[in-house]
């Protein structure tokens, strides 16, 4: 149990925080291309995209109450993405439209085993704290920020919003991404005290705590915050809560596309813990998740959901291969 507010009946079980954008996917690419190249992709998809929103969907699809702070422009995306919200069972009541940007684009080139992004930020970074309500954490349960890299602007005022919503008695998580950059700081370090959950993954965070290894990077973070959630791609995943360190391999799936599989891992592993599951059993879940997305082409959720979770996070089939990443 990671906050008091579990227990209490509030209009909202999750509050996510974060980047809402375009998401073109390029799917079925034998490689990613390299400059001068073309390659021929199988599939083509427009989907909600962004950390944030593919995490506030699966926690939706999940069974959980979301609220969701995000900006979009006032432009035919941004319409298409607040209405994509709402069919997916995510708040859009806290999205804010800004007529001055356009919103973010991002082109994914998504192949069997990897994948890469080429983003147009537009309103990607242009959360401030002062865009999440004040009387809307008294209503929330848990904050979940995520592309911490990508909001610049929010960056500096994340330290006062975490100590805001542990003020209002909601537990945190915190996805950081990729740092385009490659500094992985911009003030992470100084921020993780304050962060209840830490969902990195096996790049991130050797990165992010200037460690040689995972298991370096693992005891290096949880000295900093209080539950690290480590993604390992195909090796399943990795955690520590300060007094055990536990492991949980893969599910055993035919991977279609890695997209959006740590944003579904972690929906997984905030809904089993908020069920009061052990951290083991919410990693198992959180696994299921991430591998039930990676089967399907793009960041759809139409094949995720509680019950399909629990079903497989219960059944045999474990393995070391290939799951969330």
């Amino acid at each position: 149990m990671l906050a008091d507010a579990w227990n209490e009946d509030r209009d909202f079980d999750v509050l996510v925080v974060g980047d809402l954008n375009i998401d073109l996917i390029l799917s079925g690419l034998p490689r990613i291309p390299q400059f001068g190249e073309e390659v021929l992709a199988s599939g083509l998809s427009q989907r909600p995209g962004g950390s944030a929103a593919n995490c506030a969907v699966c926690c939706a699809r999940m069974g959980l109450d979301v609220a969701f702070v995000a900006r979009v422009g006032d432009d035919e995306f941004g319409r298409f993405l607040i209405g994509e919200m709402e069919r997916w069972g995510v708040s859009t009541e806290f999205i804010a439209v800004d007529d001055s940007l356009q919103t973010g684009i991002t082109v994914s080139l998504s192949g069997p085993t990897d994948r890469a992004f080429a983003t147009y930020v537009g309103t990607i970074d242009s959360l401030r704290r002062d865009d999440v309500p004040a009387d809307l954490m008294a209503r929330c349960r848990h904050m979940h920020v995520a592309s911490y890299f990508l909001q610049t602007r929010l960056q500096p005022d994340l330290p006062r919003l975490f100590a805001d919503a542990r003020a209002a008695g909601l537990s945190t998580s915190l996805d950081t991404g990729y740092d385009p950059t490659q500094s992985w700081d911009g003030g992470l370090l100084e921020l993780l005290p304050n962060v209840d959950l830490f969902l990195p993954n096996e790049v991130e965070a050797p990165a992010i705590a200037e460690a040689p290894s995972v298991e370096v990077a693992l005891a290096t973070l949880c000295e900093m915050c209080r539950v690290v959630a480590l993604k390992l791609g195909p090796g399943g995943a990795i955690a520590c809560d300060g007094e055990q360190t536990i492991r949980v391999p893969a599910f055993a799936v035919e991977v279609a596309d890695t997209t959006c599989c740590g944003d579904a891992f972690n929906a997984g592993l905030l809904s089993a813990l908020m069920e009061g599951l052990s951290l083991e059993d919410a990693l198992r879940r959180a696994n299921a998740a991430g591998a039930l997305m990676a089967s399907v082409v793009g960041n759809n959720p139409e094949g995720l959901s509680r019950e399909a979770v629990v079903a497989l996070a219960d059944s045999p089939a474990e393995a070391e291969g290939n799951g969330p990443l």
